[in-house]
């Protein structure tokens, strides 16, 4: 079983998982797209998470390095910031 994807002005539209012998006219194959994300020149890529963040080797990074301390952090937008998150 192979997953693919369809693609409409750039953009994955449908997913669908089938066997090999699936005649895929249309469909390009792919075992990380999701609709939503962005197809060009041969790479998918997610939809960015945040407006701050810059596009890095097709991957989506934060203005800031997230702090590497062992503690649990979001990034918050407003702030353009990593915030530690405390669990109760």
């Amino acid at each position: 079983m192979k997953n693919y994807v369809y693609v409409e002005n750039n953009i994955v539209i449908n997913i669908s998982v089938a066997d090999d012998d699936w005649s895929s006219d249309g469909w390009i194959q792919s075992d990380t797209a999701q609709i939503g994300w962005t197809y060009s020149d041969g790479l998918f890529t997610a939809p960015r998470p945040f407006e701050s963040w810059i596009l890095i080797n097709n991957e989506w990074t934060a203005p800031l390095v997230k702090p590497d301390d062992g503690k649990l952090y979001s990034w918050n937008e407003e702030s353009k910031n990593w915030i530690e998150r405390i669990i109760l």
